[in-house]
């Protein structure tokens, strides 16, 4: 029988998985930076909405940078009276590659996913965290004021299509 594993080291090694990117980058000036939203949708828990951060890892090499995202999906219950939540926190380093205006990149990460079911107070429900891999590739489209991007993930628990816009910070 395969043992969960216990959460305070899931939550531990990701954070870590999660961090190690930003440990390589000098300091961060208000330029070295952007935040932005996107929306995702992904195979088994339908829409997700959240926050995004890519940042430069120039001083590791000049096209590598950092990508940080949360993802809070609305997963369908089928018509159950159960209550699903589902989200998931991804780190990955990607590798610009120049085409054009636009600029490709490929990558990996690190994913983790939360899922639970509440029930009702008779049943109360379960969660399940888990920690993955994420093979990441997508285009952004850099214009002066911002940069609309879209993305594929594949790893973790499903497959994501991502799209949104960063703003420069």
């Amino acid at each position: 029988m395969r043992r969960p594993v216990p959460p305070l080291i899931l939550t531990g090694a990701a954070t870590l998985a999660l961090a190690i990117p930003s440990l390589t980058t000098p300091s961060l000036t208000a330029q070295d930076f952007d935040i932005g939203a996107q929306v995702s949708f992904g195979n088994d828990s339908q829409l997700g909405i959240g926050p995004r951060v890519l940042t430069p890892l120039t001083s590791v090499h000049p096209r590598l940078r950092a990508v940080y995202s949360f993802d809070y999906f609305f997963p369908d219950s089928n018509g159950d009276e159960r209550d699903l939540d589902y989200w998931e926190v991804a780190g990955s380093v990607v590798r610009d590659i120049r085409v054009r205006k636009m600029k490709s990149y490929v990558g990996l990460g690190a994913v983790i996913a939360r899922s639970s079911v509440s029930e009702n107070i008779a049943r109360p429900g379960s969660s399940r965290t888990t920690l993955g891999l994420n093979l990441v590739g997508g285009l952004r489209f850099p214009e002066r004021e911002y940069t609309p991007f879209v993305e594929a993930r594949a790893g973790g628990r499903q497959f994501v299509l991502a799209g949104g816009v960063l703003l420069p910070r």
